[in-house]
């Protein structure tokens, strides 16, 4: 099953699909060590509607734009002549026929217009960008009364990211489609932990996501000055070891506490800022526990919530005055 969820009323579908943190493992599961991710309940939404022209019409609320498409000139659109902004559902979209067109042997689309409009923030490492994508395609899916297999949502939606931005990790394609935590073993390579100690702790978590600040650096320059780190070895076999520890963990005081211990050591290969090391310690002592999210240099921040201290929480992150704050939980796969 998908995660997300599809609501259906008259002449219309509703498509919800979630976004994505990284738990633990940052930086090192570049170097095959392994990370746990989590999608969450930050979601993308678009509503499907029927359109009596042969087009498809997107309109992007966020960013005001909106898309007119003839069907049959899909196929055969060059990312490359197309804005910057609008190449993910563009390419969303021709991917998703010529897929179709090429694997299953279906040549006859339906129009119809989309709405797409969404709660998470861009650019600061919560997977927008897969969200939009995978909310488009499952999108063309539901107007077309077609369903497709996980991996193949996962193969045709990895496709797009990779193709967009040059080079892309499977994790955030994965976690959004499966949902629930998942254990990146390699950029090909991956298991769910449903049913898992961590799984069922997930379940009763509440977090925060904080917008810390905007990012200073590309992921792609966080990953390379990393690789240069004199002592990034050791400092990612400690974090393969919280990676190995953290799908046995049962309590909230000690995924709590394997969290900060995750964040110093990203702290060590120098991708977090003194902002987020602060929102990291205001974590740890009003809730059970912190850390960066991403490739850091800015982004975002995870805490764990211990509900009999949010209230001085929030007042302690409201001072130091981040950019936004979401509650979340753990987004889980509909059976």
């Amino acid at each position: 099953m998908l995660s997300g969820y599809i609501q259906n009323n008259k002449n219309k579908g509703i498509i919800k699909t979630p976004s994505k943190v990284i738990l633990f493992g940052e930086h090192g599961v570049v170097d095959g060590y392994g990370a746990i991710s989590m999608a969450i309940n930050l979601k993308t939404t678009g509503i499907v509607l029927e359109n009596n022209k042969n087009k498809i019409t997107i309109n992007l609320r966020d960013i005001g734009k909106e898309i007119n498409l003839n069907i049959e000139d899909i196929p055969k659109i060059d990312l490359n002549n197309c804005e910057s902004d609008l190449k993910y559902v563009i390419g969303s979209l021709r991917s998703i026929m010529n897929y179709l067109i090429n694997n299953k042997n279906i040549n006859s689309f339906k129009p119809f217009k989309l709405d797409i409009s969404s709660e998470i923030p861009i650019s600061c490492g919560l997977g927008s960008s897969a969200s939009v994508i995978i909310t488009t395609i499952r999108s063309f899916l539901h107007a077309n009364n077609l369903s497709l297999s996980n991996k193949d949502l996962l193969k045709i939606a990895f496709s797009v990211e990779k193709e967009v931005q040059g080079r892309a990790s499977i994790t955030d394609t994965a976690t959004i489609i499966h949902g629930g935590p998942l254990r990146i073993k390699d950029n090909n390579n991956f298991e769910e932990l449903n049913n898992t100690e961590l799984y069922n702790l997930l379940k009763k978590c509440d977090f925060l996501i904080v917008h810390v600040e905007e990012r200073r650096k590309k992921t792609a320059q966080l990953v390379n000055e990393v690789a240069k780190h004199p002592k990034k070895v050791d400092i990612f076999k400690e974090i393969g070891n919280i990676v190995n520890k953290v799908q046995y963990t049962s309590s909230y005081e000690e995924l709590g506490n394997l969290m900060v211990k995750n964040h110093n050591l990203l702290k060590k290969l120098g991708v977090s800022t003194n902002k987020i090391d602060r929102v990291v310690e205001i974590g740890s002592n009003y809730g059970y526990g912190a850390k960066l999210s991403g490739a850091g240099g800015g982004g975002i921040a995870i805490i764990l919530v211990d509900k009999t201290k949010k209230k001085e929480l929030l007042e302690s992150l409201n001072k130091l005055g981040v950019l936004e704050i979401f509650n979340c939980k753990i987004e889980y796969n509909r059976a």
